[in-house]
């Protein structure tokens, strides 16, 4: 009677530390449940800062040093724009390229000539910026990247910069050359239209 006793008084430990390690597991992937859906890597918009002209200037250009710049357009075209992307599929577009990109093997000094801040859904932040005279120099947080061409198109067309850009500053554009992907009609957007408006009205 007494060894029956004992192992019913064994077997009822084994079940209770099976179940607090059950409770424990459970905890603990809720927990990770919990960490993961704070993560949410959907971008909700970009919000785009840019020369509509290509800087002479050899020495790089800061972040910081960009400031939404309108000009008058009935006396001058030369400015620094922005725009705004918050459409879906053109935020997926350039989502899958951004997830792509790789660090340059022989980086160079961040330069910015046109700075985009990507917005996640979950409140973080990215900051890509080109740079270079052609305004095809990636960086990703600082970092440059290999070139994607087809990331400096979708991000360049988006906001409407090519436009703005006149014959042989237009052709040298790489980008625009690179046969491996098929190109959009290049997009408009109210400031060149203003422009051409005040072309009309000289």
């Amino acid at each position: 009677m007494k060894n029956h006793s004992l192992l019913f008084i064994f077997i009822l430990l084994l079940s209770f530390t099976a179940c607090n390690n059950k409770q424990k597991e459970n905890a603990t992937n809720e927990g990770r449940a919990e960490v993961t859906a704070k993560i949410d890597s959907r971008i909700d918009s970009i919000s785009v800062l840019y020369y509509n002209y290509l800087v002479e200037s050899q020495t790089p250009v800061k972040p910081e040093d960009i400031k939404l710049n309108i000009p008058q357009f009935d006396k001058d075209r030369k400015g620094i724009l922005d725009a705004h992307i918050v459409d879906s599929i053109k935020i997926e577009d350039l989502k899958s390229r951004i997830d792509s990109l790789k660090p340059a093997q022989s980086p160079s000094t961040l330069d910015a000539r046109l700075v985009a801040v990507i917005k996640y859904k979950d409140g973080r932040k990215d900051i890509l910026c080109l740079g270079g005279y052609q305004v095809n120099e990636i960086f990703l947080n600082g970092v440059q990247q290999e070139t994607d061409n087809k990331l400096l198109f979708l991000l360049k067309n988006y906001i409407g910069f090519y436009p703005w850009m006149i014959g042989d500053d237009m052709f040298a554009m790489k980008e625009l050359q690179d046969p491996s992907f098929a190109k959009a009609p290049f997009v408009s957007t109210p400031y060149y239209d203003a422009y051409q408006s005040a072309l009309t009205n000289r």
